[in-house]
């Protein structure tokens, strides 16, 4: 019994030993130790363990060392110097080492041959990066340029044309981009051709005015339509005072 313990007391030494050094962290990441125990290093040192017992059971019966003597006809079993070799347990302390043996070493092999290494820590993905709202649409300004009245046969600027002018070169330099076409008109007296001319006078008179503002003039297209397109009826002086006009409209 004593040899027993001896050997169980030397083979937990040798695992203490190799715990030892499976604590170096260059032995640990280079033999695979440091990772989570799982079933399969349980497995293992389930099966080494009833493979040892079995083990030590042989190995326990063979240093009994008994054989049978015949005396004078008998028959008598001798047991070498085991004192404690004829006890009915003598076979269960094998059994126990060695399973504990096998349990120990298979259990320590499967971990680190059987068992998955440790997955990765991997960080979460950074959070997507806030929608940007898409810009708004530019507010598309509505620009209302007024037109402008003449005198009969004239295509002079009148005084009272001139305020509503600067109103609209302040509006045409605040917004550099609009373009704008100026139409010319007459009343219905006089000739066809005489009043188209006459149209496009008094059209490049107001252009050469907000030029003069200091608008750019190729924001300008200049036109004269006569007669044609009244806003009043000719019959009256006052329909015909306001045919005479000039109109701003802006190009879209």
């Amino acid at each position: 019994m004593r040899r027993l313990l001896s050997a169980a007391l030397a083979l937990l030494m040798s695992a203490q030993m190799g715990c030892s050094a499976a604590s170096r962290p260059d032995w640990l990441h280079e033999a695979g130790w440091n990772k989570p125990w799982t079933h399969r290093a349980g497995i293992a040192a389930a099966v080494c363990a009833v493979v040892g017992a079995g083990a030590g059971v042989g190995v326990q019966e063979a240093r009994r060392g008994c054989s049978t003597v015949t005396v004078g006809g008998s028959k008598f079993e001798s047991c070498d110097s085991l004192s404690d070799s004829n006890d009915d347990t003598f076979w269960v302390w094998g059994a126990l080492i060695g399973a504990a043996s096998g349990a120990l070493v298979c259990g320590i092999l499967g971990h680190v041959f059987l068992d998955p290494p440790a997955e990765a820590e991997i960080p979460p993905p950074p959070p997507p990066p806030l929608a940007q709202a898409a810009p708004a649409p530019p507010i598309k300004q509505r620009i209302v340029l007024r037109g402008v009245q003449f005198d009969f046969n004239k295509s002079d600027i009148r005084p009272d044309a001139r305020p509503v002018l600067d109103q609209a070169a302040a509006i045409l330099k605040q917004n550099p981009a609009v373009q704008v076409v100026v139409q010319g008109y007459t009343d219905d007296i006089g000739t066809p051709q005489y009043n188209d001319a006459l149209s496009l006078r008094r059209a490049e008179a107001v252009f050469r005015y907000l030029v003069n503002q200091g608008v750019s003039p190729e924001r300008f297209k200049v036109q004269g339509f006569g007669e044609s397109n009244p806003v009043a009826d000719n019959a009256t002086e006052s329909g015909r005072a306001q045919n005479r006009r000039v109109e701003l409209r802006v190009r879209e």
